[in-house]
């Protein structure tokens, strides 16, 4: 834990960050990258199995339809370091536009083609057009103020959250027409290129020299990455073993196994909606304890669960803490990284989602050996040692901290 620095305790003097206006209409373009992920990475499952219907006389019908859905993730991992690297060197808006219109272009095509493996092709680059659309607006709301972009990257997680309950029912609706139907969405990335047209532009260097000469390009540190990878499988141990668990426990109704999931994306929401004022009172690193332990608390009761109401209030704790760590993560990235927020926000990304990709063959030996209520129970210790780590640093950087000097982690002024 050690690794992470003393700089993410502090927030950057004044006048060493780009002081660009942040109007209403910004805001909204920055906030409406959170469509993206909700609609490539998530809300399209409801699609997939009308999907393996259409093509159930093509051999593997129904395991290619499932990666048609998963496939976008593990591609997204894989693209944002490099999309970073491409908005440090053209700029966050140009590669949004761009990314933009590729999302469009690629994910409407699926719709207009005969051949399931060629519309799994497809996925792939779109997973690409992903990372380029929401690294390009985590790095855009970087470059704001410490707190602007506390105050936007909180918005944008409930944005997310808020869009995916319009996206999966709006999926469902598509689908029910037809296979092809759902493809349409895509088009998203068309409507949005207005909004994204009064989005800053950036040269090359995206700073001014005077943040260049106070904030250089750093390294992100090895443990805040290791971190980002196991939250990322922590956080999804409960939407994907609170329904086997449940039904280990003789629960097998799906209205009844779904109530635990809506319980977390309600819960989201407003977990999102407070980050902001929770990062401002307590700063970054006691926001991490809390979000890990809050996270941690609910796996941790979710493998000692006898009933759906003792669930949703386990998920309703795994909730806070995935809602409250995610945007604490970016802004501790965009804060560190100095120069370089693009490459490091783009790294960070792919540690979390990437280590989602290797989450079930973790969890498939974990239940294995020991049955799935371990898997929530292994993570949750893991968890509740991870915060402890945070709480020690964060009271040791508060000892280290002169009286007086700016610094976000002691919370309250």
């Amino acid at each position: 834990m050690a690794g992470l620095g003393i700089d993410m305790d502090r927030a950057p003097p004044p006048g060493t960050e780009t002081a660009q206006p942040i109007t209403w209409i910004v805001s909204m373009a920055l906030l409406s990258t959170a469509i993206f992920p909700v609609l490539a990475l998530y809300g399209f499952g409801v699609a997939l199995p009308v999907i393996a219907k259409a093509f159930a006389s093509e051999p593997g019908a129904v395991l290619v339809s499932q990666l048609i859905g998963s496939i976008v993730g593990f591609a997204f991992a894989l693209g944002s370091p490099i999309v970073g690297r491409m908005i440090d060197r053209l700029g966050y808006r140009r590669v949004l536009m761009l990314s933009s219109i590729a999302f469009a272009v690629i994910g409407g095509a699926g719709g207009l083609i005969d051949n399931l493996y060629v519309i799994l092709a497809t996925r792939v680059l779109l997973g690409f057009t992903v990372a380029g659309t929401l690294v390009s607006g985590l790095t855009g709301i970087g470059l704001l103020n410490h707190a602007q972009r506390v105050r936007l990257y909180g918005m944008q997680t409930f944005v997310g959250g808020a869009l995916a309950m319009a996206v999966y029912p709006a999926v469902g609706a598509l689908a029910s027409l037809g296979w092809r139907w759902p493809f349409a969405l895509h088009v998203v990335g068309l409507a949005l290129l207005p909004l994204y047209a009064v989005l800053p532009k950036h040269t090359a260097r995206i700073v001014d020299h005077k943040e260049a000469a106070n904030l250089p390009a750093r390294r992100l540190p090895t443990s805040l990455l290791l971190v980002a990878m196991f939250m990322g499988m922590a956080g999804i141990v409960g939407p994907i073993f609170s329904p086997f668990f449940l039904g280990s426990i003789g629960i097998t109704n799906p209205a009844e196994q779904s109530l635990p999931l809506t319980t977390m994306g309600a819960t989201a929401l407003v977990a999102s909606a407070l980050f902001s004022t929770i990062n401002r009172w307590l700063g970054i690193r006691w926001t991490f304890a809390l979000a890990i332990a809050a996270g941690a608390a609910g796996n941790m009761l979710a493998g000692s669960v006898d009933s759906v109401a003792m669930m949703c209030v386990a998920m309703a704790g795994s909730a806070i803490g995935a809602s409250i760590f995610s945007p604490n993560l970016s802004a501790a990235v965009a804060q560190i990284a100095g120069q370089a927020k693009g490459r490091a926000l783009g790294l960070a990304s792919a540690a979390m989602y990437g280590a989602q990709a290797v989450f079930p063959f973790i969890a498939q030996l974990i239940m294995h050996f020991a049955g799935p209520a371990a898997v929530f129970r292994l993570f949750a210790a893991a968890g509740f040692v991870l915060a402890i780590g945070f709480v020690v640093t964060a009271r040791r950087s508060a000892t280290l901290t002169p009286v007086g000097e700016p610094g976000i982690v002691t919370g309250r002024p």
